[in-house]
């Protein structure tokens, strides 16, 4: 035991450059698999948690009261799988945000909002002032104060201090947000609903403003068929599964299925949603960023590996004369391998137990930022056991790769060391043309690599999981690069300017006569909108007057007549729909509607479970289809950058009679979009830099064991008159051929594929097509830069051939 420990030692000592990158290596990929799982599984864990805290429901289910009532809640309470369905009162009124200062905040949500009395429905908690914490006590909100989902705070980007304005028919009233509330309901900014929670007063106050403007004709629905909520009376419910029926594995979306089958209403809801459904779209943003640094985390280990098969290969070649002297003295093979795996093993956990505290010690710090993005507020007491199950089964790959690698010692025989292992190493060029000429340093690198393949293997494959994942962070990053690229690629459409008219004393050709002072109009349209319940659930149906405006039709065509519909990815999958299919729902008036599937929608829109209409068709669908047009209509200018000249022109000619905050439907989606765009822009720029950091950490510690193998030929080229320059120059060409047909190869399998594996991950939320960034120019400048970068680091790493003394290769 006390020689495997000198051994160890000796070993651990004699190569030290190679285990100190090795160790730098894997407490990276530690670092950052613990970081992404621990964000993964403390945010769901805390989702759970939270839903358990405020008794929140397996569906959740929002309409207006005369639809959703107590007959209703009972009739769902008397299911054999439903252990209470709770119902509570709110109320469904527009609003609208403003600063502090009184300065109109620029884009207001379009979705709906229900109005909850403090007290009357869950139990939710405060944010503390610093956001890094819950509120033990929560004190219910003053007479004209609002608490609002700590989400608000990136859509539409209020704070505290600021104010929104609840508008009931033509008085309004204007509530201080005084406080960020933690919803893991209805809080995550891809959900169309927003609950906002205020004093019990004030809640009575408002309704009775609502049942005033209800008693003078105002409407008692939900939606209005652009999408606002209406002035109304509402009602939620969460319901809740039996224990019994938990056990049995009926999950959320099951119960939602079997409401639907059972109960006459749901048919009809305004809004019901499973919860899984719900933690879906809260965790969102945590599934895509979770997915890249996994990659990320998975390529440092990658490249590890790569270095800790090369250490272990160049090691026995170098030791071979060593290794049989062990074995002469008795040492058996079986000894020598467990050495070396120890070594390397004992290393690489060292490294992963380093980058396991790194890791967790930075979750705490960013939990607060994914907050905004699930609006829930998780904690990280210690790492999950999944990061450290997943360490270790890192950890098990090193040690049995490692062990693979060593198999070749048992043809070390004792006779070795006595020939100092000449016999044994042979290598042999298969380049037939003579050297010579002018390019003589280009010929020699490359009958160096045709003499020593194996040699290179580990260096390529270092610069082909590099390049790829560089190029598929810019290919991404390009494609969401650009005025509206974002949104395209999303199947998403935006307006640059959106006119809602508040007086009858103003009509659009008046306003677009202003407008086009600034800039030409491009397009003008209106837009519809209404939710229906089928299958379980609600899914979303929009309707445009100008559907050139859509995006991502993957297969047929957008719809042409009233009765077709272009359905998403995902309810496609789940309804088994295929292109001229039919498509079976209630419209509002209870009566069927047939739409013929006329193609298929890659969006990000409900998740890929949207429907987009006609607009005629989404407002027969609403029951809308007899009134007036909404007094509201988006624009696409010509000169996107002059919208500002355009708004603040027709704010100055019409004043309070035309509203000119963005109204569209993903106007409230946009600062989440570009919070993407921003992320993948960064992370671009940032992983290559990583990119760079870690090729010349691999050509250092590849190049290191390959210098000591080449001393006595390095010794021979110096005695024939090459200076060390030229050595050096040999060196850096080996890696820069070596490294450039690496980075092709992994440059051409992003090109090829990565295309189908973006739309393997954002498929989960719609888009299933998503075509990367391949332009030519940008993948060959990655291509070479990245080659050009093993180039440089090989010729910086090879300085050491100066220390090269002939006389010394001599007197050995």
């Amino acid at each position: 035991m006390a020689l495997m420990r000198t051994l160890i030692a000796a070993g651990l000592k004699r190569g030290r450059r190679s285990f100190v990158g090795i160790f730098l290596l894997m407490t990276l990929t530690g670092a950052a698999l613990t970081f992404t799982v621990s964000m993964y599984v403390d945010l769901n864990a805390r989702e759970e948690a939270a839903l358990a805290e405020i008794e929140a429901g397996d569906v959740y289910a929002v309409d207006v009261a005369a639809n959703l009532n107590r007959d209703v809640a009972d009739e769902i309470e008397a299911l054999p799988e439903v252990s209470e369905a709770r119902l509570n009162d709110a109320l469904g009124v527009p609003v609208k945000y403003y600063r502090g200062d009184g300065t109109t905040v620029d884009k207001n949500p379009t979705s709906g909002t229900a109005l909850v009395a403090w007290g009357d429905a869950l139990d939710f908690r405060l944010f503390s002032e610093d956001g890094r914490s819950l509120v033990a006590d929560t004190p219910e909100p003053g007479p004209n104060e609002v608490y609002v989902p700590v989400s608000m705070q990136v859509s539409p980007g209020v704070h505290k201090g600021d104010e929104l304005e609840v508008i009931v028919g033509d008085s309004t009233r204007r509530l201080s947000i005084a406080g960020f509330y933690e919803d893991p309901q209805m809080g995550s900014p891809f959900i169309e609903i927003k609950r906002y929670l205020v004093a019990e007063r004030t809640f009575d106050e408002v309704a009775a403003e609502v049942d005033a403007a209800t008693l003078d004709g105002g409407r008692q629905e939900l939606f209005s068929s652009q999408g606002k909520l209406a002035s109304s009376r509402m009602a939620e419910l969460n319901v809740r599964l039996t224990d019994e029926a938990r056990a049995a594995g009926t999950t959320s979306s099951d119960l939602a299925r079997i409401i639907a089958e059972k109960v006459a209403w749901a048919n009809t809801a305004s809004g019901m949603f499973a919860s899984d459904t719900l933690v879906g779209y809260a965790m969102m943003v945590v599934v895509i960023g979770g997915a890249v640094m996994g990659v990320f985390a998975l390529l440092l280990f990658a490249i590890a590996l790569i270095i800790c098969t090369h250490t272990v290969s160049t090691s026995i070649e170098e030791g071979y004369a060593d290794y049989g002297t062990l074995k002469a003295l008795g040492l058996p093979n079986r000894a020598l391998r467990g050495m070396l795996v120890v070594e390397y093993a004992g290393v690489s956990l060292a490294g992963l137990a380093v980058g396991l505290t790194l890791g967790s010690v930075l979750v705490p710090f960013a939990l607060p930022f994914f907050a905004q993005l699930t609006c829930v507020l998780a904690s990280n007491a210690a790492p999950p056991a999944a990061a450290i199950a997943l360490l270790a089964v890192l950890l098990a790959l090193v040690a049995a790769v490692v062990a693979l690698k060593t198999g070749k010692l048992a043809r070390i025989s004792p006779l070795v060391a006595f020939r100092g292992g000449a016999a044994d190493v042979r290598f042999r060029s298969r380049g037939e043309r003579p050297l010579g000429g002018s390019h003589l340093s280009l010929q020699l690198a490359v009958r160096a690599i045709m003499s020593a393949k194996r040699r290179y293997v580990g260096l390529a494959g270092c610069a082909c999981v590099l390049c790829a994942f560089i190029v598929l962070v810019f290919g991404i990053g390009g494609t969401l690069r650009g005025e509206n690229a974002a949104q395209d690629a999303f199947g998403m459409w935006e307006s640059d300017l959106s006119i809602t008219l508040a007086s009858p004393d103003v009509d659009f050709a008046e306003v677009e006569r202003v407008i086009e002072e600034a800039s030409p109009i491009e397009k003008s349209w209106q837009e519809a909108f209404t939710m229906v319940s089928f299958g379980g659930e609600s899914h979303s149906f929009a309707g445009l007057s100008d559907l050139t405006l859509v995006q991502g039709v993957t297969e047929g065509c957008l719809p042409a007549h009233d009765n077709e519909a272009l359905i998403g990815v995902n309810l496609a999958k789940s309804m088994d729909l295929r292109v001229g299919d039919e498509l079976v729902v209630d419209g509002a008036d209870g009566e069927e509607r047939r739409f013929v599937v006329c193609g298929l929608l890659s969006a990000m829109f409900n998740a890929g479970s949207g429907t987009i209409l006609t607009y005629d068709g989404v407002r027969d669908l609403a029951g809308t289809a007899e009134e007036a047009a909404e007094p509201s209509r988006q624009y696409q200018l010509a000169d996107p950058g002059a919208a500002d000249e355009a708004r603040a022109a027709v704010e100055s000619r019409f004043g309070d009679a035309v509203d000119t905050r963005s109204t569209g439907m993903f106007a409230d989606t946009t600062s989440m979009i570009d919070l993407i765009q921003q992320l993948f822009t960064v992370m671009g720029y940032a992983m290559a830099g990583v990119a760079a950091a870690l090729a010349f950490l691999a050509v250092s510690l590849i190049i290191g064991r390959m210098f000591t193998a080449e001393r006595h030929d390095l010794g021979v080229y110096l005695a024939l008159g090459f200076t060390s320059r030229a050595l050096r120059l040999q060196f850096a060409l080996r890696f820069f051929l070596v490294a450039l047909v690496g980075c092709a190869l992994g440059a051409t399998a992003v090109t090829l594929g990565g295309g189908w594996l973006m739309g393997q991950l954002f498929g989960l939320f719609g888009v299933s097509r998503f075509a990367i960034d391949t332009n030519p120019l940008m993948v060959g400048g990655l291509t070479l830069g990245l080659a050009l970068v093993f180039l440089v680091a090989a010729y910086a790493s090879a300085r050491k051939v100066r220390r090269v003394d002939v006389r010394e290769l001599v007197a050995e």
